[in-house]
């Protein structure tokens, strides 16, 4: 093991005396070495032993020293670049002011991202073009703390430029706004956004993003409630394959499904679509928590998280979830979108009491309804055999027609 090895395996572990020597060490000598293989390492690190790093990192700063910060800048680090930034900003003056300032216009993309981070932390506005058009950046952590320093700044050109990539036909496009008004922080644009998650194609990720403008638990309490729904929908259906399972404390979902839980006692005007995400809940928690190769990396904190949330839709009584397959039903006879997202339920749970309802939808004009209200009947009812050819009449597109053709 050589001596830069040890030094990070004594600022990384328990001995604080060491800790702190290696520390001074690393700002001292600037050790950029030293920083790669800390950053490389801290990726598989507990939370509460990078904070412990960050604190000892930043106890060995000094006045005399602090400008050694700036040579970090090379290996860019979410977990270090907050630390850094705000030390930097107490010794800020219109030299080093100067010196960031030509680290993002000029530097690499670390480099600009360290500097993008500064100027939310010392928002002098002669960074905004620059900033402006990093703020739609592809790269993640520049684009976010390009967005967060405009956000300070109360840049109006380019909230303005982000609201209208909410309307592009590029769903890319539509979650770098969504994801620049995360950062930006200020008068999120939410029916803008709800109604870019409702076109996009990757509804998922652009509701992922929302929990971290506005509270969920918040929302069901607003004139948005029904979108809200929407959202905890695609949430759930992203969870744990486009949405990291970690996340679920950012979305508050345990305080999320106790609440839903509560107001679905009774039937009541979104009782339907509340019944169909609890279901899908109970249905996805479940494989969760029996299934270990869902959760295998994740932190203990995570792992118990999705304990709770399983124990908290199993102690439901069975009465409970007789009325929440009653309630879904009416999905059933609401919006196309509504039908679309309950089906998929109604076949996990093989209700065959929604057999009268899917019939009727094989009278849909929409085709893929038509589709999928097929595909729910063969297998919640199969011991009744399916008109193909006369589904097949209603049926245009080829490829939909297809897949009614194999249900045979």
């Amino acid at each position: 093991m050589d001596n830069i090895e040890i030094q990070v395996k004594n600022l990384i572990g328990k001995n604080e005396d060491l800790a702190q020597i290696s520390a001074g060490y690393l700002i001292n000598n600037a050790d950029l070495n030293m920083f790669s293989l800390l950053v490389q390492k801290s990726d598989y690190l507990f939370d509460f032993v990078r904070t412990n790093i960050t604190k000892r990192i930043k106890k060995a700063i000094n006045k005399h020293n602090f400008l050694n910060i700036i040579k970090f800048f090379d290996i860019y680090s979410p977990y270090y670049d907050d630390m850094f930034v705000s030390v930097l900003s107490e010794h800020a003056n219109q030299e080093l002011t100067d010196e960031i300032f030509e680290l993002l216009e000029n530097g690499t993309i670390a480099q600009k991202t360290y500097a993008a981070k500064y100027f939310y932390y010392i928002p002098d506005t002669v960074a905004i073009e620059l900033l402006s058009k990093y703020a739609f950046s592809d790269d993640e952590y520049l684009s976010f703390n390009s967005a967060q320093a405009l956000g300070q700044m109360e840049d109006d050109i380019s909230y303005d430029i982000a609201l209208c990539s909410l309307e592009s036909e590029d769903d890319f496009e539509k979650l770098k706004a969504v994801k620049f008004f995360s950062a930006y922080a200020e008068k999120f644009p939410l029916k803008e956004i709800f109604c870019a998650m409702k076109t996009s194609k990757m509804p998922e990720n652009i509701a992922g993003q929302i929990p971290y403008a506005e509270s969920l638990l918040h929302l069901l309490s607003s004139e948005y409630y029904y979108d809200t729904l929407v959202t905890i929908d695609y949430i759930l259906s992203g969870l744990g394959e486009i949405l990291p399972l970690a996340d679920i404390f950012q979305f508050e979902l345990y305080e999320v499904i106790d609440e839903l839980i509560y107001r679905n006692l009774q039937e009541n005007e979104y009782s339907g679509k509340i019944a169909q995400i609890l279901l899908m809940t109970f249905s996805k928690f479940k494989e969760f928590n029996e299934n270990q190769e869902y959760i295998f990396d994740e932190d203990k904190n995570t792992k118990n998280e999705i304990s709770d949330i399983f124990k908290l839709l199993s102690n439901q009584s069975q009465e409970f979830w007789d009325k929440q397959k009653e309630f879904v039903l009416k999905e059933l006879e609401a919006s196309d979108e509504s039908i679309l997202f309950a089906i998929p339920v109604i076949k996990e749970f093989n209700l065959k009491s929604s057999i009268p309802l899917l019939k009727k939808l094989l009278n849909s004009q929409n085709e893929i309804i038509i589709c999928e209200a097929a595909c729910a009947l063969k297998i919640i009812n199969k011991d009744e055999p399916l008109d193909i050819d006369k589904i097949c009449l209603s049926v245009k597109n080829e490829n939909i027609k297809a897949i009614i053709e194999n249900l045979r």
